[in-house]
């Protein structure tokens, strides 16, 4: 799947950073919302200020995207692994060898089919 195209867009919001990089899509839904869900007499200025930039980026603000750029990429990849390490957890703390170590060591009335552990407050039938 290719990613979508990515645009420098002037005031999304009003008191947000002045710049930001925004899809073609999330421009259109933020227009959208500007004309429906804005105070009318707000409506005209957010409007004209809320502009994609054609102008080539300055080399500072070039070198801090290219390193924001990087560091966005290693947060994705590090957001997967960590889900992925999660899923592997959540699998061996509620394998029955996990089961049995929380029976040893806590005792309660939790079991993974059951994880609410404050159903033990409920009083008993």
């Amino acid at each position: 799947m290719t990613p979508p195209t990515l645009h420098l867009v002037t005031h999304m919001g009003h008191d947000g950073p002045w710049l930001l990089i925004k899809t073609a899509k999330e421009i259109r839904k933020r227009r959208a919302y500007i004309r429906t869900q804005k105070p009318e007499h707000e409506r005209a200025l957010r409007l004209r200020l809320l502009k994609i930039v054609k102008a080539p980026l300055p080399p500072q603000l070039f070198k801090a995207d290219a390193a924001w750029a990087k560091a966005d990429a290693a947060w994705v990849k590090a957001d997967a692994a960590y889900y992925k390490a999660s899923a592997a957890w959540d699998k061996v703390i509620n394998s029955p060898e996990g089961v049995k170590f929380h029976a040893q060591v806590c005792g309660c009335a939790w079991t993974p089919e059951q994880p609410d552990i404050l159903r033990q407050l409920e009083p008993s039938s």
